[in-house]
C-alpha cells in the first residue's frame, strides 16, 4: 500500500518591499583617506626592499577599492520579504536555510543582519532604510531574532578598531 503524500503549493506573496542603499555610506573628507595611503605607501615601500612586486600590486589595488568604496555612493536596491524568503540583489534566500537574524547599526544605518550557511562569510547584511519598524514585524513571524555572541575575531576587531583609528571621531 502506497502512502500518499501531498504538498500544498502556495504562490509567493510579498509581504514587505523597500528600497534602500546597497550598503552603508558615510561620506568622508579628502583628509580622511590620508592614514590608510600613508600606511598603504610604508607597506609598499617595505615591499620594494624586499622584492615583493605581485603583493605591491595587491596593496595598490586594496587602496584603490578603499578610495571608492569612500567617495562613491552607493545605488538604491530593492528588497522584499515574501511567504517563501528573502529577496535582495535579485536572488531568494528562502525561510528554510535562514538561522537567524538581530539589527545593528552602522553610521546611522539601520541594519538587518541574517545569518545563513548558504552564503559565504555566513551573513547576508541588508540596509532597512526607513523601515525599520514593519521589517521587524515580519521578520519576526518567520525567524527567531537573536544577536549571537561576539567571537574572539569580532572582539579583536572592535579592539583594533578602538586603539587604532583610520578616521577622528566627530
Amino acid at each position: 500500500m502506497a502512502i500518499e503524500q501531498t504538498q500544498r503549493i502556495e504562490q509567493e506573496k510579498t509581504l514587505l518591499t523597500w528600497k534602500a542603499p546597497s550598503r552603508p555610506f558615510r561620506s568622508k573628507e579628502k583628509r580622511a583617506l590620508t592614514v590608510p595611503m600613508v600606511i598603504a605607501i610604508l607597506v609598499a615601500f617595505i615591499l620594494v626592499i624586499a622584492g615583493e612586486w605581485v603583493l605591491i600590486a595587491v596593496v595598490a589595488a586594496l587602496v584603490f577599492a578603499y578610495y571608492m568604496w569612500t567617495t562613491v555612493p552607493p545605488e538604491e536596491a530593492e528588497y522584499s520579504l515574501t511567504t517563501r524568503g528573502v529577496r535582495a540583489h535579485g536572488s531568494l534566500y528562502t525561510w528554510d536555510t535562514l538561522v537567524r537574524w538581530w539589527v545593528e547599526q552602522k553610521w546611522d544605518h539601520d541594519l538587518m543582519i541574517v545569518e545563513t550557511p548558504m552564503v559565504l562569510g555566513g551573513r547576508l547584511i541588508l540596509p532597512m532604510g526607513k523601515n525599520r519598524e514593519a521589517v521587524e514585524g515580519e521578520m519576526s513571524k518567520y525567524l527567531l531574532m537573536e544577536k549571537p555572541p561576539d567571537t574572539a575575531l569580532d572582539k579583536m576587531g572592535k579592539w583594533m578598531e578602538e586603539k587604532f583609528p583610520l578616521e577622528e571621531k566627530i
